[in-house]
């Protein structure tokens, strides 16, 4: 009782001391509560979801999503989640929070920024591997980290280093972070920087389709974060500081933990939900789709028919006959999977027909008809 009374005193010379600044203070009520505990269940399913993903990484569908990197993702939005909890206010800011710097730069903006890097090197990627067909490694894979991270350490050495004046103060009379307008301003073009990156690479893979869904998803992906710019540009602009205002802080949390959320969900949600009710035929499905688009040249597996070599980030061109010497890998194309599911032989797909083997070591080659057999034959490189 006499920490509640002392408690609505200090709100009030809080909210008197920011009238004075022109600034109307809303004190940290339930509202702010319900966000902390929705945000932390939601990152709660999500961790479930990427523990399940690893523990059962050598389901092909599972493992085309390119674990390390949504694992990345995750990690990257639980900790922008937590800056989000102390620059926007949710927790009274003294102590260990009032270290303003720490939480609005190293944390929320590094991470924010860097969960941004994450979606653009995955329409990156798919740039590299479905219209310049080439391979997604070495350089090509960490110059956009590189960068990012970067661009993203030298804004806050920036903000470090520099006069607490021209880029973040503690007020400790409102117990809020106050943001310098030019400095503010900065960040805001900063993240602007990478979406327009974002864009551009998603206007060049606007017309490939492969087999994984990467454009759909990358383009939901995509407009979620835009989303999530968006109000974060609006708030910053009609509300300064936003801590100090209830529904803003609070639509700008629940904002980014849904879209950091449900940037996971996206990648990682159906091929999980299959894996449990549907795991068998929806792995037989998925391999007919790649055998029978147009991409199937660039999807490698292995000769067992574990998907090993089978992610985003992995996916390569067929290469020449000399290079197929040296490595003993099958390439994916009708029919392969007598081994693994016996009873399917010469299954008929829909929209096949039939098609003679010749020999059953080897890919055999069917005339071009309107329906073709799936022959489940095991394949070796030639």
């Amino acid at each position: 009782m006499v920490l509640t009374i002392a408690g609505r005193l200090l709100d009030a010379d809080r909210i008197q001391a920011a009238a004075e600044q022109g600034i109307q203070l809303d004190p940290i009520d339930d509202l702010d509560i319900a966000t902390i505990a929705v945000g932390s269940a939601l990152f709660g399913v999500s961790f479930i979801m990427i523990v399940y993903s690893w523990c059962n990484h050598r389901y092909q569908p599972i493992r085309a999503k390119n674990l390390p990197q949504t694992t990345l993702l995750f990690v990257c939005g639980v900790l922008w989640f937590v800056g989000d909890i102390a620059t926007n206010g949710h927790v009274s800011m003294v102590g260990p929070w009032s270290k303003c710097r720490v939480w609005r730069l190293w944390i929320r903006l590094t991470f924010m920024f860097l969960f941004s890097c994450c979606v653009l090197v995955r329409v990156y990627a798919l740039y590299w591997l479905f219209v310049r067909r080439q391979q997604f490694r070495g350089w090509k894979l960490f110059a956009p980290y590189i960068g990012a991270a970067l661009c993203v350490l030298l804004f806050c050495m920036a903000g470090q280093i520099a006069s607490p004046d021209v880029t973040i103060k503690y007020d400790s009379r409102l117990e809020l972070c106050m943001y310098a307008y030019v400095y503010r301003t900065c960040g805001l073009a900063l993240q602007w920087a990478m979406w327009a990156l974002v864009i551009v690479f998603m206007w060049l893979v606007r017309n490939i389709q492969p087999s994984f869904n990467e454009v759909r998803e990358s383009l939901v992906i995509a407009m979620l974060t835009l989303l999530s710019l968006v109000q974060n540009t609006v708030m910053e602009s009609i509300h300064s500081p936003v801590a100090a205002h209830k529904m803003g802080r609070n639509a700008s949390t629940w904002i980014d933990f849904l879209d950091a959320n449900l940037t996971i969900w996206v990648i990682l949600g159906f091929p999980v939900y299959q894996s449990v009710f549907n795991s068998k035929t929806y792995l037989m499905l998925w391999r007919a789709k790649l055998a029978d688009d147009g991409f199937r040249r660039e999807y490698s597996i292995s000769a067992n028919g574990e998907a090993g070599e089978t992610t985003m980030y992995s996916l390569h061109t067929r290469p020449n006959s000399a290079e197929r010497s040296k490595h003993s890998s099958a390439w994916l194309y009708q029919g392969m999977y007598e081994n693994e599911l016996p009873h399917q032989h010469n299954a008929l797909m829909p929209g096949q027909s039939s098609c003679h083997n010749k020999n059953r070591e080897t890919l055999s080659t069917c005339a071009p008809t309107t329906r073709t057999r799936v022959s489940f034959s095991s394949i070796t490189s030639a």
